[in-house]
């Protein structure tokens, strides 16, 4: 994909990139078919713009969309009788919990939760990395020079800038956090962007440092919630941004064309014109 792009010139990387890369790697590693690429980037506009809205109705009926994508995947691969192949979508058409098959509702639910986080979190990330490169010239330099550095610099970039701004969660018991009591069945809003910027653990949040403890990163979230996906993720950032260095010489802002961005829950630009050579 990286090749595709202009050898010289204006892009813009959201629309015109990022996105396509996520829809892409994410049907491939799924072993879903390209011509679910276009119904998919429309789903995610349209689930996109209700999510801003806070329509519910319009939330439910998107939803209801993608499970008729997945639902016809599923009946498409148990006429082929292709269950015996080696992709996610595959193993979970053969997959039994407690001796049974699971059911539909619960592989749609599933493939769901993969695949709305993966196309807006990985297209943002490219945004995020690629915009914080283009920013600083001596940084895209070193990276460019030595492409080792690339997974820790796109950790320690997305500790800075998040990708993902916040989550939900119930408490399972009563706690005390910051002197305040919690009680058990609470909603809350864990706000990773902000605990990723804590000054206690990270001394100048803002300060770009390759030598962090990976640790302290909640990138990919913690404990019994941290991502299984995070390796996956790791890996597609890695080579696209090797990629996107290796065909080009400079990626750099364009004057007078400010980047736009994401409305919360989202994190990242909606629009991000690049000049590139």
């Amino acid at each position: 994909m990286a090749a595709a792009l202009p050898k010289a010139g204006d892009v813009e990387l959201i629309d015109g990139f990022a996105q396509d890369f996520a829809l892409r790697i994410q049907c491939a590693f799924m072993g879903w078919p390209g011509d679910l690429h276009e119904p998919l980037r429309q789903w995610t506009r349209k689930n996109h713009r209700a999510t801003l809205a806070g329509a519910h109705a319009a939330k439910a009926e998107v939803a209801l969309e993608f499970d008729g994508y997945i639902r016809g995947i599923l009946e498409a691969r148990r006429a082929e009788d292709h269950l015996a192949g080696d992709d996610p979508t595959d193993r979970l058409l053969a997959e039994r919990v407690e001796g049974r098959p699971l059911n539909d509702e619960e592989i749609v639910s599933i493939l769901r939760n993969w695949t709305v986080g993966e196309l807006g979190t990985i297209a943002a990330s490219v945004g995020i990395v690629t915009h914080y490169l283009a920013a600083r010239p001596e940084l895209q330099r070193q990276l460019r020079q030595d492409l080792s550095l690339l997974p820790a610099a796109i950790d320690e970039i997305l500790r800075i800038d998040a990708p993902l701004i916040a989550n939900r969660r119930i408490t399972t018991r009563a706690v005390e956090l910051g002197g305040r009591r919690i009680e058990a069945g609470e909603r809350l809003t864990l706000l990773w962007a902000s605990a990723n910027r804590d000054e206690d653990v990270f001394g100048d949040p803002d300060a770009f440092r390759l030598d962090r403890d990976p640790s302290l990163n909640l990138l990919y979230g913690a404990g019994i919630h941290v991502c299984p996906g995070a390796p996956l993720a790791r890996l597609e950032l890695r080579v696209v941004m090797e990629e996107l260095l290796r065909q080009t010489r400079h990626i750099a802002l364009v004057p007078d064309q400010p980047p736009v961005r994401a409305c919360y829950p989202a994190g990242g630009f909606s629009e991000l014109p690049l000049r590139i050579g």
